[in-house]
């Protein structure tokens, strides 16, 4: 069983990618139908079907079977064309092949840095761009509960620390030709269920089916405990920042910008 199999079912419960977020990175880098896209570790898909729309080719790599197959049902149903392969980044032959633009979403910390940087050096076409993406909840008053749920999680997690998550992007690319040159956000608000964040928790490795086994019940009463006094009708408001730290080669930095 792969690290992943029993979280694949609760990944559609992460914090979302708004489809204004695809736009504006759309319009900033330009993408154009030219452009040829690679999106590492694709898990189910996401960040491949939201910029299939704006770019003329796409494929997607990763090692789950079971993340893959989700992710081939969710581009049919959102009838785009997409290319999935079975295969870790430092294995996929990509000899003859270049792209315009890479994506690399809640993946990066298992990335093996220095084969992965090798495999982006080579590529990653003379103006073209890596976008490390991610959605979190911010600090808005109306996020008050994620302090209550990160609790629960952590106190259940196979790795309390969740020190794994905690990557410094620039550091991780300092070996690389690669600066970080823009940054890009776009805020989202919207109403998720209990029921929603229990499957959230379990969508991470840490807090997975697997690691939790028979404890699981266990985990979905005390989660549902600590969230039910900020929930109104088993809902709660949530408001999240999706972002792309964008990445181009040194000879190109140039000041961030946050507009």
């Amino acid at each position: 069983m792969g690290r992943f199999e029993t979280t694949v079912d609760f990944y559609r419960y992460r914090e979302p990618y708004p489809p204004a977020f695809f736009a504006k990175v759309a319009a900033r880098l330009p993408l154009t139908r030219a452009a040829r896209v690679l999106d590492i570790g694709c898990g189910p898909g996401v960040l491949a079907i939201g910029f299939a729309p704006f770019v003329g080719s796409c494929i997607g790599v990763d090692r789950e079977p079971e993340m893959l197959r989700v992710a081939r049902a969710a581009a049919a149903e959102a009838r785009v064309d997409i290319t999935f392969i079975q295969e870790g980044i430092e294995d996929l032959d990509c000899r003859h092949a270049c792209f315009d633009f890479v994506t690399i979403g809640r993946a990066l910390h298992w990335l093996p840095r220095e084969a992965t940087i090798g495999v982006l050096e080579r590529i990653v076409t003379p103006g073209g761009r890596i976008a490390v993406c991610g959605s979190t909840a911010t600090a808005a008053p109306v996020n008050t509960w994620v302090t209550a749920f990160k609790a629960v999680r952590s106190a259940w997690a196979s790795e309390p620390d969740e020190s794994r998550y905690q990557v410094d992007i620039d550091q991780w690319f300092a070996p690389s030709s690669f600066r970080m040159i823009d940054e890009i956000a776009v805020e989202h608000t919207q109403l998720v269920t209990i029921d929603e964040l229990i499957g959230r928790a379990l969508s991470f490795s840490i807090t997975s089916p697997a690691v939790l086994g028979p404890r699981r019940p266990q985990f979905d009463m005390e989660m549902r405990a600590a969230l039910e006094p900020y929930a109104r009708d088993g809902t709660l408001e949530e408001e999240v920042v999706a972002r792309a730290a964008v990445f181009g080669r040194a000879p190109e930095v140039r000041p961030i910008s946050f507009d």
